[in-house]
């Protein structure tokens, strides 16, 4: 395992306790201020904003001032990408007030997409958006920030840039680039070491080949649709491959006696979901 740019592995690895000063010093970089400490939260979305099924963040976060951030890491090409960025920032920022709470008590919400393409047309490896108004460029509110980091585009790291030293950490935590930033950032060494004690354990390993087994799954399927020419193939061919491979893992898990709430978060399944398994 080179690199950390699997949304799976990213999650692991960036979601854990061990590694929260990674985390911390990754959030910094990106927004330019210090942040203290954050909390890892739940990554469940609710039904009702995804048409009644269940989906996962990569990663959320909320820092010591209560702001929230959400890291996505995009390995295909999607070419709605700034829709759905912006559809993720909206779920997050909605899911902060319970009914009859006053508004004042919203805080700044940002997204962070780290794409493993391009996006953009220009050169620029890094953007960051906010709701200005067009001639004036006012900014309506600073609770809504988006960012887009585009993999391919940062050739190289920069002493001075810290975001550059994590995208090298994605692309190759063991590569010579890496090596060298860890000779003057100690955060960055330290979470090469996290990274290969996390991608070690045999509870990641088993989750990455379930994985691996999914999407081997889906893209067969994906494949005989095509031949076949039946669309209803491809949707039924996501599914059985995808859900088979993570309630495969959960079912392993749950004979391990790990908690349901455990299992949740690292196979994206909702509770009820793992529960029913229980029954079985």
């Amino acid at each position: 395992m080179n690199s950390v740019t699997d949304d799976l592995l990213f999650k692991l690895v960036f979601s854990d306790e061990r590694n929260k000063s990674a985390l911390i010093h990754l959030l910094s970089s990106v927004v330019g201020f210090k942040i203290a400490d954050v909390d890892i939260r739940k990554t469940e979305m609710t039904p009702e904003f995804i048409g009644g099924k269940e989906s996962c963040l990569d990663v959320l976060a909320t820092d010591e001032k209560g702001r929230l951030y959400n890291i996505e890491l995009q390995k295909q090409n999607d070419i709605h990408m700034r829709e759905r960025s912006l559809f993720y920032w909206s779920e997050v920022f909605y899911k902060q007030l319970d009914k009859g709470k006053s508004y004042d008590l919203l805080r700044k919400t940002i997204c962070i997409n780290i794409l493993e393409f391009k996006l953009m047309d220009d050169g620029k490896f890094w953007h960051t958006y906010h709701m200005r108004e067009d001639e004036a460029h006012e900014l309506l509110t600073d609770l809504e920030e988006i960012h887009f980091l585009e993999l391919p585009k940062m050739k190289e790291f920069s002493k001075k840039n810290p975001i550059t030293w994590w995208l090298e950490y994605l692309k190759n935590p063991h590569s010579k680039a890496v090596e060298r930033i860890g000779e003057f950032e100690p955060v960055i060494k330290e979470a090469v070491k996290m990274f290969d004690v996390i991608t070690s354990d045999k509870k990641t390993q088993e989750l990455l080949r379930m994985k691996e087994k999914g999407e081997h799954d889906f893209n067969s399927a994906m494949k005989s649709s095509r031949l076949e020419g039946r669309a209803e193939g491809i949707e039924k061919g996501i599914v059985k491959g995808i859900e088979k491979g993570k309630k495969e893992t959960a079912l392993s898990m749950l004979a391990d006696g790990l908690p349901v709430s455990t299992i949740s978060k690292y196979t994206g399944l909702s509770t009820y979901e793992i529960q029913s398994l229980k029954s079985r």
